[in-house]
């Protein structure tokens, strides 16, 4: 894990993103969890010929709760800019809990550089994206 020294970011929300998984919906669908290295991350990057992504919501910025509308709203806006950057990408979502219910709809975004994915992540108010090399091990980056 990539982190600041004087991050503004609560340890108990940390320890949620750390534990959290991260659905891409690609098929088959899978999850990935971050600093553990994912064979089918690997190889969804490999089939797209890609050697970075980065994972990102708008939702709920800087853990605020929004409505689901307001989230909506906000991911749209993020979706159209990463049709601006004329990147490839899956949609996914985030579940800090281990059950089947969908959480904060996602973009798993090809090619981006880490620049181009902090961008995102501070235009939208995160606290923190997930990025990930060629190495497939997720790791969650600090925006904030």
């Amino acid at each position: 894990m990539i982190r600041e020294e004087k991050t503004k970011i609560d340890q108990s929300l940390l320890n949620e993103y750390t534990a959290a998984r991260y659905h891409i919906y690609s098929e088959p669908p899978f999850f990935f969890k971050v600093d553990e290295y994912s064979p089918d991350l690997k190889s969804l990057m490999r089939f797209f010929n890609k050697n970075t992504a980065a994972f990102i919501t708008a939702f709920n910025p800087q853990s605020k709760k929004l409505t689901l509308k307001e989230n909506q709203i906000r991911n749209q806006q993020l979706e159209e800019e990463i049709q601006l950057f004329n990147l490839s990408y899956i949609k996914g979502d985030g579940r800090c809990s281990e059950n089947d219910k969908a959480g904060e709809e996602s973009y798993l975004i090809f090619d981006i550089t880490q620049d181009q994915a902090i961008y995102l992540g501070m235009n939208y108010n995160q606290n923190a994206i997930i990025w990930c090399g060629e190495d497939a091990r997720p790791q969650l980056l600090l925006v904030r």
